[in-house]
């Protein structure tokens, strides 16, 4: 997808989304630059990323953002951005989803979660992501070398929650797993030609 400046804004498939107005806080700001930069809309319906952490893993949104921007988050006082806060500036690029794939942190186990539909982490090896996330990131007056850092820390939480994350509709009790590679040579040994 791509973005064009102007207005002081950004424009990704048609939609404007402004970054700065008088009447918001700097936080929000940086928050709606950081989904801006950080994430994207993805054309897979499996995507999704997590609004709330697991206990053993901490892969949400939020606390990648207020772990790079510590002092824009409410554990640096009373300016700080709450996760509610945070979660509302994703809502205008991304609708809410309750889902498996995701973890409820106050809810019994194996029930559904939130995250952010359709949203998917940057992968700053396509340089189309990259140049994004260099141009959003800059207009805020972030150095290139803290930009850098923000990208790899991305990366890391990419990788991360591509392996950890979910599936929709796992396997279980009237759900077989899907037909794999193993499943197809084992039948073509059995039964050869045919």
């Amino acid at each position: 997808s791509s973005f064009a400046g102007g207005a002081g804004g950004l424009a990704e498939a048609g939609k404007i989304m402004p970054l700065h107005s008088r009447s918001e806080g700097h936080a929000v700001q940086v928050a709606r630059a950081f989904f801006q930069a950080c994430t994207k809309v993805s054309e897979d319906s499996e995507d999704i990323l997590p609004q709330e952490d697991w206990l053993e893993n901490k892969l949400s949104v939020f606390h990648l953002f207020s772990e790079l921007f510590p002092d824009l988050t409410s554990s640096a006082g009373k300016k700080g951005l709450m996760r509610l806060q945070f979660n509302k500036v994703g809502y205008e690029q991304y609708d809410k989803e309750q889902s498996r794939r995701v973890p409820a942190v106050r809810a019994k186990p194996g029930n559904p979660g939130y995250g952010f539909r359709r949203a998917r982490w940057r992968d700053f090896t396509d340089p189309a992501d990259s140049a994004v996330a260099d141009q959003v990131l800059t207009g805020i007056g972030l150095s290139k070398p803290r930009i850098e850092r923000i990208k790899k820390r991305v990366n890391d939480f990419r990788v991360t929650w591509d392996a950890v994350r979910r599936p929709s509709r796992p396997c279980g009790p009237g759900r077989p797993q899907k037909r794999g590679h193993k499943q197809e040579a084992t039948q073509q040994e059995k039964h050869p030609g045919g």
